[in-house]
């Protein structure tokens, strides 16, 4: 098992690096971002660039044979999941129910195709992110509404390039089947259940804590929650060794460079590349890239970086713990299930992003 995970944690297959998808999601990224900057309106540039950066991922994924329908599935998922989160996050309670009921539907999925899977998960944690920032009226719309508008941009770009090239897939070849032919009924219901009752825990953990950015508990869990505790575990130890790298690079990078807006944002569309570069190469590497970008993001908009890093890594172990719990209150279960999980790469995290 150590050597598993020191495996996982360390080992860089780079023959899965694809920078050229990885460039191609890119503008949807830095447009938004400097016409915030430049129009002063950072946190709206911030909210559609997210959008565009999650969405990315979709070109990654298969569905149905189509490149196009993840990317089109997230867009939509994560506007409406913005939309509950934001109009009912106001309650505590209502927070814990919704935590519940987007967990199950992801807990399901995973008895689904990856892209199923992927775009469950995007639409889980834009739920839970929109959560913590609860608003009515205009206000509650804004966030869903720059957020799909970030997905229509990523799917303009990212199409169009497509259709001027005759191609809709990439170098890295499409997406591994899974073989879900033995996964019965029961089984997804637990699975369902296993990862419903992990939200709610973390969920609940978050809201007690009365921390900023205390929705990273959830969403962590979320992300490395897996059918199979050895794939939780590789997936939580590789997700903490990378948020603790990432909050060191950013750390030493405000220390020397004390960023403005203009250099923030660079900072955001630097280490955005770098998450899509490093997607299948390495998931620690691809956890620092993300935590740094989602440190440079926050900090755009207003957020104190120091507070906003030290919150990252405490989160981030606390949410891995609790997924790790899950498979303890679980274990009988999971010893009785015949889940075949896919070749061993996570679905890519992508809506990791506030």
């Amino acid at each position: 098992m150590l050597r598993r995970l020191m495996h996982g944690t360390l080992a860089f297959d780079w023959t899965r690096v694809q920078p050229r998808p990885a460039a191609l999601c890119m503008p949807a990224v830095a447009v938004p971002l400097a016409l915030g900057v430049a129009l002063g309106q950072p946190r709206l540039g911030m909210m559609v660039a997210a959008g565009g950066f999650s969405v990315g991922f979709g070109s990654f994924q298969e569905l149905r044979g189509s490149r196009r329908l993840p990317m089109l599935g997230a867009a939509a998922g994560m506007c409406l999941s913005s939309w509950i989160g934001t109009i009912l996050g106001g309650s505590p309670t209502a927070a814990v129910v919704l935590a519940g009921i987007w967990g199950a539907a992801y807990g399901a999925a995973w008895s689904e195709s990856p892209g199923v899977s992927w775009i469950a998960l995007q639409c889980t944690i834009w739920l839970l992110i929109s959560t913590a920032f609860p608003a009515h009226g205009l206000a509650a719309l804004t966030r869903g509404a720059c957020v799909a508008g970030g997905g229509l941009l990523q799917m303009a770009v990212v199409w169009t390039t497509w259709a001027i090239r005759g191609t809709t897939g990439h170098e890295g070849g499409p997406a591994p089947a899974v073989d879900h032919a033995h996964t019965t009924t029961r089984q997804r219901l637990w699975h369902a259940v296993h990862a419903s009752t992990i939200l709610v825990l973390s969920m609940a953990l978050g809201r007690m804590t009365h921390l900023a950015n205390s929705y990273w508990i959830p969403m962590t869990a979320a992300i490395v929650t897996r059918p199979e505790l050895r794939l939780t575990v590789e997936r939580g130890v590789a997700r903490t060794a990378g948020t603790l790298a990432g909050a060191a690079i950013a750390t030493a990078a405000a220390f020397l460079l004390h960023p403005l807006p203009w250099l923030l944002a660079l900072l955001v569309v630097i280490f955005a590349a770098a998450a899509y570069l490093l997607l299948y190469v390495n998931y620690a590497a691809f956890a620092a890239s993300l935590t740094a970008y989602v440190v440079f993001l926050l900090t755009l908009a207003g957020a104190p970086e120091r507070a906003v890093i030290a919150r990252r890594a405490l989160c981030t172990v606390l949410g891995a713990g609790l997924a790790w719990l899950g498979h303890v209150l679980f274990a009988g279960v999971e010893r009785t299930a015949n889940f075949v999980p896919s070749d061993g790469r996570p679905p890519p995290d992508g809506a990791d992003v506030s």
